[in-house]
């Protein structure tokens, strides 16, 4: 698939203002965002580019200054990937993610219990965003609470499916569920399951929160867009077994956590935890037994 890839001059730069338009560009099909500051790039497939709304998105925040380059089918992989740092999260006993064939010369991984490769194209999950960080940072403090093994999991907005991935390595109950209602989404879980070698135990689907099964999970990740999660707050309760289970919720900013936590509270479900990171926020919550 043909790519454009848009750069964007943020000047004066802020990190929430990058944050912003990232939420606000991926709700319109751009994925694979880089930053160099104060430059944001990001990626959309050709054939739904929109100069016009671009533009208006831009405006609302006072940026004029961009461009843009056509990436062909055949260079995307390889002109996202030169840019895709390996990412570690917890060195020692956390995770470490790299892209295929990234420092493949290189025999020794960072010394991390586990060890991820993860085709990022133009779906969210290589580590790099805040949001992506700090669920993975969750998930590992659950595994090392003993949260994590022989527990049903659904993996909600998976994207990369990176989060199912690591789910699965560390012991999850077969099959961990991943859903997306994008099929590129779909399609690059399922890939990245299988070059992890573990696609046997995650099963991918394309579809939205109706799809949540009630009563079956002891996990839900949910790192989507926060109306999203408010309005499915109730779906996302009911799927949750009965002894207590766990949801983990990201993708958004400090300003609407009152709005989340009063719509969890209505649901049976209280706060366990929270991380910030760069204004964004994570939410660990817990069914009421």
């Amino acid at each position: 698939m043909d790519h454009i890839a848009v750069s964007i001059n943020i000047e004066p730069y802020k990190e929430e203002t990058e944050g912003i338009l990232t939420a606000e560009l991926a709700e319109i099909g751009y994925g694979g965002f880089l930053t160099a500051v104060p430059v944001l790039k990001a990626y959309i497939p050709a054939s739904v580019f929109n100069e016009s709304h671009l533009r208006l998105i831009l405006g609302t925040y006072g940026i004029s200054e961009y461009s843009k380059k056509f990436v062909p089918e055949k260079n995307w992989n390889t002109d996202w990937e030169s840019r895709f740092d390996p990412v570690t999260v917890n060195a020692g006993k956390g995770c470490s993610i790299r892209a295929p064939g990234r420092d493949s010369m290189i025999t020794v991984w960072p010394e991390t219990k586990w060890r991820l490769v993860i085709e990022p194209e133009s779906s969210f999950g290589t580590g790099h965003h805040p949001t992506t960080y700090m669920m993975l940072e969750a998930l590992l403090q659950m595994e090392e609470n003993g949260s994590i093994k022989n527990k049903h999991v659904l993996d909600m907005g998976c994207g990369t499916g990176v989060l199912a991935i690591l789910a699965a390595k560390m012991g999850a109950a077969i099959p961990v569920h991943a859903l997306d209602n994008d099929r590129r989404a779909v399609n690059s879980c399922r890939e990245n399951a299988r070059r992890n070698r573990i696609a046997h135990k995650i099963i991918v689907k394309q579809g939205d929160a109706s799809l949540v099964q009630r009563n079956r999970y002891g996990l839900i990740l949910a790192n989507i867009h926060k109306n999203i999660l408010a309005d499915e707050m109730d779906t996302l309760s009911n799927g949750l077994g009965p002894e207590g289970g766990h949801l983990l919720l990201s993708g958004f900013y400090l300003p609407d956590v009152p709005v989340l936590m009063n719509a969890a509270n209505r649901n049976g479900l209280t706060l366990v935890a929270r991380k910030e990171k760069e204004e964004w926020v994570l939410l660990h919550l817990r069914k009421k037994q």
